[in-house]
């Protein structure tokens, strides 16, 4: 199955993103409480009043330890000024003592402001360990973002680009092409919009449709996305179903739907199961079927195998086919093509693509005596790319005859392509030779002796590999 590199690296990106950013979602059983209004809420006042939660600010369980001493030295009126941020953030991160520490920068965040919040990250950023490119309090930096997209979504985006501008100059790890994608800063941005849809989906969105560049538009829906977690399903799902269709085949929104589906699994197996098949639409269905079937390999890996089964005749269940094939080859490649024979249509293609691919690597000359037996089908198209493409690396000569044998115009082409750019590298020469009798066009040509440096190829360490 030939896979985009950007998305699966974009997915890892994304989760590490949020690894502290949960912290302040709000729990149906502990909802904070605004001490004017008695209504729950992560807000209180009105829209842009700089405040998190209306009220006395809650620094934990007790108001007169020492993070309640520390928050009183920078308060006035209710308010910390930019200037004092800035100190009470450096006097933070000096503190040694780690529990002391998270209760006194959640105090802060419960101060945060439209006023404050640049000085705020920028303190923040500039204490970091190792100085202010250094790589320490990562995880601090986009929970502050994400509170900071809470009480000013627009403002915090636009200050988080325009350091992102100035950073980008640097260098170092946060510098361009360095943590995050351009700037570095993606983790940062993301958070600030997960903050920002939390509390104002409407005006999250509105910024997200404004944008040009498809990657950052993508990174923009993931955050989005993961703010309205925040408030439950509902909401989330009609944000999906409202995105229109993209290049890449609604894989965005395949992806969006494993998210919201790690949501449900929280709420255990069964009822995630459940959920499954009340997704209808097969372009949501396919991110649901394949994040419950990662879930379920993890302890039942026959279990999964029979539940995924069910829906092998649904191009939507391909994703979710292939990540268990390709676990499940690496181990017993037979049993795939065994378990495969039952089921049809896109799914039995992806099954004995990815179970070709891994008994290629495994012993090839076995793998070629089983693909011999197949009779012509779009399964055995499946497995002779599968095969070809791993054994390509090895032998390309023998691998092109395998991929000549495909019926499938399209997927032939596809693959004599993947063959040959193996076959140029290893003899540039003879390749030559037999492109200049092969009849390829131009293009064709050009992405074998010349391809883009982002191209798919699936190499045994990369997304996908084999």
């Amino acid at each position: 199955m030939k896979n985009s590199t950007m998305l699966p690296l974009f997915a890892v990106t994304a989760a590490a993103a949020f690894g502290l950013g949960w912290v302040v979602r709000p729990d149906a059983g502990d909802a904070s409480i605004s001490e004017n209004t008695g209504q729950k809420g992560v807000r209180g006042g009105s829209p842009g009043s700089g405040r998190i939660i209306s009220g006395s600010p809650r620094v934990g369980s007790s108001n007169d330890g020492p993070e309640a001493q520390f928050l009183s030295r920078f308060l006035v009126d209710g308010k910390i000024s930019p200037d004092d941020m800035k100190s009470a953030i450096k006097e933070m991160s000096e503190t040694n003592d780690p529990l002391l520490r998270q209760k006194m920068f959640a105090a802060l965040l419960e101060n945060l402001s439209p006023e404050n919040g640049k000085d705020a990250f920028l303190a923040l950023q500039e204490n970091r360990r190792g100085g202010p490119m250094g790589r320490g309090n990562d995880e601090e930096l986009r929970l502050l973002a994400n509170a900071w997209g809470r009480v000013d979504g627009a403002g915090a985006i636009a200050a988080l680009k325009e350091i992102q501008a100035a950073q980008g100059e640097d260098g170092g790890d946060r510098g361009r092409g360095g943590r995050g994608g351009p700037g570095g800063m993606g983790g940062e941005m993301a958070s600030a919009l997960a903050g920002w849809a939390t509390v104002d989906s409407g005006g999250a969105i509105a910024y997200m449709n404004g944008l040009e560049d498809s990657r950052e538009k993508q990174m923009a829906g993931f955050g989005i996305l993961q703010g309205m977690l925040v408030n439950g399903v509902g909401e989330a799902m009609g944000f999906i179903q409202s995105l229109p269709e993209t290049e890449d085949g609604d894989r965005s929104k395949g992806f969006y739907m494993a998210m919201v589906t790690g949501e449900m699994l929280e709420q255990g197996l069964d009822a995630a199961k459940d959920w499954a098949d009340s997704v209808k639409e097969p372009d949501l269905r396919t991110g649901v079927l394949a994040r419950v079937t990662m879930e379920m390999m993890r302890d039942d890996r026959e279990g999964a195998a029979a539940w995924i089964a069910k829906y092998g005749d649904e191009d939507a269940a391909a994703p979710a086919v292939n990540r268990l094939a390709d676990s499940w080859a690496r181990e017993d490649p037979k049993a795939v093509l065994d378990w495969a024979a039952n089921l049809s249509g896109k799914a039995k293609a992806e099954a004995y693509e990815e179970a070709m691919g891994s008994w290629a690597r495994e012993d090839p000359a076995a793998a070629g005596e089983y693909l011999a037996t197949l009779q012509a089908s779009p399964e055995r198209d499946a497995a002779v790319e599968g095969y070809a493409t791993r054994v390509s690396r090895e032998d390309p000569v023998a691998a092109m005859e395998w991929v000549e044998t495909i019926a499938n115009e399209s997927l032939r082409q596809e693959a004599v392509i993947d063959v040959a750019r193996d076959w140029y590298r290893k003899d540039e020469a003879a390749t030559t030779a037999w492109i200049a009798s092969s009849g390829l066009s131009e293009e064709a040509v050009k992405s074998i002796t010349d391809p883009p440096r982002d191209f798919d190829r699936r190499g045994p360490d990369g997304p996908g590999g084999r």
